[in-house]
C-alpha cells in the first residue's frame, strides 16, 4: 500500500504582520486551516492558518524566488475571515488598507484580488514549478517494496 505523506499544518511560521510586508507586489496564500473565534491571550480571534508566500518586489518575482512562510496565523479580523472560503485551497492576493468607518478607528486591511496577469502569471509559474519539483523528489524516492 503506497503512503499518503501530509504535512500537520502547525504554527511555526508566526503571526502575519501587514505592516511589514505592505509594499509586497503578491501573496500566494494557501490555507490550511481556519477557527472561528478561536481563544487567545487577547480574546477570541477568527484565525486562519496558511503558508504565505511573499512575492517583496519584481526581482524576486522574476527570479521566482520569494519568502516562504509555512505555517503562518493570520488573526486580523478582514483578513481571517476572508480566507475562511479557501481551506484546502490557495489564492493571489495583494494587501491595501481601507479607511476607517468610525472617526478615530484604524485603517483596516483587506485582500485584494492581484489584478496585475503578469504578475498573476508568474505567481502560478513559481507554484506549478514547485509543484513540478516536489512530484519529481517523489518520483525519484526509493520503492522500498
Amino acid at each position: 500500500m503506497p503512503l499518503n505523506f501530509v504535512e500537520i499544518p502547525t504554527a511555526g511560521g508566526g503571526w502575519f504582520k501587514p505592516a511589514e510586508v505592505k509594499d509586497a507586489i503578491a501573496f500566494l496564500i494557501e490555507v490550511n486551516s481556519y477557527e472561528h473565534q478561536r481563544p487567545t491571550p487577547n480574546g477570541p480571534k477568527d484565525s486562519a492558518l496558511c503558508d504565505v508566500t511573499v512575492f517583496k518586489d519584481r526581482e524576486s518575482l522574476d527570479r521566482l524566488s520569494p519568502e516562504v512562510n509555512k505555517g503562518m496565523r493570520v488573526e486580523q479580523t478582514l483578513l481571517a475571515r476572508d480566507l475562511e472560503k479557501v481551506v484546502g485551497g490557495a489564492t493571489i492576493v495583494t494587501l491595501a488598507q481601507v479607511p476607517p468607518k468610525r472617526p478615530g478607528a484604524h485603517p483596516a486591511w483587506v485582500w485584494r484580488p492581484c489584478n496585475d496577469a503578469v504578475v498573476r502569471q508568474k505567481v502560478i509559474e513559481y507554484a506549478e514549478a514547485r509543484e513540478a519539483a516536489l512530484n519529481a523528489a517523489v518520483a525519484e524516492a526509493p520503492d522500498f517494496d
